[in-house]
């Protein structure tokens, strides 16, 4: 048995806030598993220069028993001419249906089949509808589904993929946790960062680009309060901009009154900052109807790794709706998701 389970088992009653599933590699292949168990795996090119191979073979499966089990071939879009068909140890191919985008869903019905032989295979390769191949590792191919068995609890089950056993699969997923957000309305007036240098230069942006724009938003009324979301423009790098995330309020449609400004607090880590600076957020975005924060920090230009949170504004602080990550940088360009929560909002 895998300890990750331990982790993930404890995320949704974390008395601490969110505890996201981990990323794993062997080898080849990666798998990564959320909050309540739904698990991805997938190849990863062999080689850092040249992607093509990775992410051309992703396996999806939902916790609990009977739970959706899906297999999708992806190449690249150039490649992607029509329905393509896996091909395992020289064997029948498998085949499936393709969607809008290109890429082929295999059958279903045959989804734990394929798994297996996956598995248990020497070689594999994906034959494109113009009769080419593509080449699939499978090294690391068993270790990665034995790992999602394991964090399903279907390990020593008739439901394992790979540590397969006489015991129904029985186990339950947790529940996904619930959370509430508030969506922003507009305000008669937002702060005016000119007006409060300072808060600037507390913000502990210490490389502030030349030119760079701070963005003010407003989040509504709440509490008596007027109150608006604050991105102070802050540490930046080729393709990854950090902005400082700060909460600024005053008594309710109160014109003459100053604005105060607090540190915007999160349940957990975001893209950049530690505990003695103002949290930072990545490529930042708001979504005022669905009062949503997201972030996008790539690990390269390319962006086939790096890390991608959502966070929903509840009236006081940001918790973490979704995140996806992947840290190898293997042309995995769909990061896995390893943590979700399901959103009401309030307006």
């Amino acid at each position: 048995m895998f300890s990750p389970f331990l982790l993930l088992a404890a995320a949704a009653a974390s008395p601490t806030g969110p505890v996201p599933g981990e990323v794993k590699i062997f080898k080849d292949w990666y798998v990564a598993c959320d909050n309540i168990w739904s698990c991805e795996a997938g190849t990863l090119s062999d080689d850092a220069s040249e992607l093509f191979t990775a992410q051309v073979v992703r396996i999806r499966r939902e916790g609990g028993p009977d739970a959706p089990f899906r297999i999708e071939l992806t190449p690249q879009e150039e490649q992607a001419k029509g329905p393509a068909r896996l091909v395992i140890d020289d064997g029948k191919p498998h085949s499936g249906t393709p969607d809008s985008e290109g890429d082929t869903w295999l059958d279903e019905a045959q989804s734990m089949a394929i798994a297996r032989g996956l598995a248990n295979g020497k070689s594999a390769r994906v034959v494109l509808s113009d009769g080419s191949a593509i080449p699939i590792s499978l090294a690391g191919s068993s270790a990665a589904l034995r790992y999602i068995d394991a964090i399903q609890q279907r390990a020593g089950t008739s439901g394992a993929i790979v540590a397969t056993g006489a015991k129904p699969d029985t186990a339950q997923p947790p529940e996904t946790p619930q959370l509430t957000a508030r969506a922003a309305t507009s305000l008669i007036e937002l702060p005016d960062l000119k007006a409060y240098p300072k808060v600037v230069a507390d913000s502990g942006c210490e490389f502030r680009m030349e030119g760079a724009e701070d963005r003010v938003e407003p989040l509504g009324q709440h509490n008596g309060k007027d109150m608006a979301l604050v991105l102070i423009a802050c540490d930046s790098g080729a393709y990854n901009f950090g902005s400082a995330v700060m909460i600024a309020e005053r008594p309710m449609e109160d014109p003459n009154a100053r604005w105060t400004f607090r540190n915007a607090k999160f349940d957990g880590e975001t893209g950049w900052g530690d505990e003695e600076q103002v949290a930072q957020v990545v490529n930042a975005s708001f979504d005022p109807a669905t009062g949503t924060l997201s972030e996008l920090a790539k690990g390269r230009g390319l962006g086939d790794c790096g890390t991608a949170n959502s966070y929903a504004w509840d009236g006081e602080q940001f918790r973490l709706s979704e995140r996806h990550e992947m840290d190898d940088c293997r042309g995995a360009w769909d990061w896995p998701r390893v943590w979700v929560a399901e959103v009401s909002v309030v307006r």
